[in-house]
């Protein structure tokens, strides 16, 4: 079994959205002790809080917590014998701490010298990174943590699995394939970003192919060519991907402020934490 905490590193590396659970107060006779913690995400569970309808109570609010996609805490109290139908008989109180995070997904096509040079900036961003080309002897070795790497024959096939608010950047080493890999992101009406690396006149070029194969110049608009802030200039493998990163870091950082505001502990709530953890929980009623 993966503990919770191994577990919690590498989620909060990649920004998954996850659900701490603990038990911060017990009376009677329950599953497991005060400072038991499970870990849950969308898909996975780390750990056990002592498995039984408590648990599975708790996995299911975790989940909820998950769907809201709202980061903050809530206090649950759990009698087992009258609500959960446990012949233990006692009472747990869980914390559930929840971070959804907007999941900041971003696609690279390409590993190229630019592609090369850009990838040592975004992995130190908060960033769950993909980087995908054909040519897997293109990759570094050996390959970088955290990053999830597909080298299929055609990148294009890659496309599909590409959530349609993540971030897309288009620099492989051919330029039918760059416009294919357009052309499907359209076809998939993409909505986050989407950035093709190049001149002005492979942008013109590419948009009059996308326009002639029907798709309409408020569809072609969103694909962003060149690619980056034109106040970085520069030509180098390094200054490109400078000049990519930082529209990357403007494009996540205008998400983040749109996000739902994350949902703290009330005050009651505090006092019930504080009362349970010095024992002497009658002090909240």
């Amino acid at each position: 079994m993966i503990r919770w905490s191994d577990a919690l590193a590498r989620l909060q590396r990649s920004d998954e959205a996850h659900v701490l659970v603990s038990v911060i107060g017990t009376a009677g006779s329950v599953p497991r002790n005060t400072g038991s913690k499970m870990l849950v995400t969308a898909t996975q569970l780390y750990d056990t809080i002592g498995g039984g309808n408590l648990e599975l109570h708790a996995i299911e609010q975790a989940r909820l917590l998950l769907q809201e996609g709202t980061s903050g805490q809530r206090l649950v109290k759990y009698p087992l014998a009258a609500a959960l139908g446990q012949c233990c008989g006692g009472h747990a109180t869980l914390l559930f701490e929840s971070f959804c995070h907007a999941s900041q997904s971003l696609w690279l096509f390409g590993a190229g010298h630019v592609g090369q040079a850009l990838i040592q900036i975004l992995q130190e961003l908060p960033l769950t990174l993909n980087w995908v080309d054909s040519r897997a002897e293109q990759f570094p070795t050996p390959r970088m943590a955290d990053i999830h790497y597909f080298s299929p024959a055609d990148p294009v096939d890659v496309m599909a699995q590409v959530p349609a608010s993540a971030s897309v950047l288009i620099m492989t080493h051919c330029h039918d394939q760059d416009y294919r890999l357009c052309h499907q992101a359209l076809i998939q009406q993409h909505q986050g970003l989407i950035g093709l690396i190049g001149s002005k006149t492979k942008a013109a070029r590419f948009r009059h192919r996308l326009q002639h194969a029907g798709f309409d110049q408020n569809a072609i608009a969103q694909i962003e060519s060149p690619v980056g802030l034109p106040q970085i200039g520069g030509k180098r493998p390094m200054e490109v991907a400078v000049s990519i990163a930082a529209r990357v870091i403007q494009q996540y950082q205008t998400l983040a402020d749109t996000q739902v505001p994350s949902t703290q502990l009330s005050l009651p709530e505090l006092n019930t934490i504080q009362a349970t953890l010095t024992g002497n929980p009658h002090d909240t009623e």
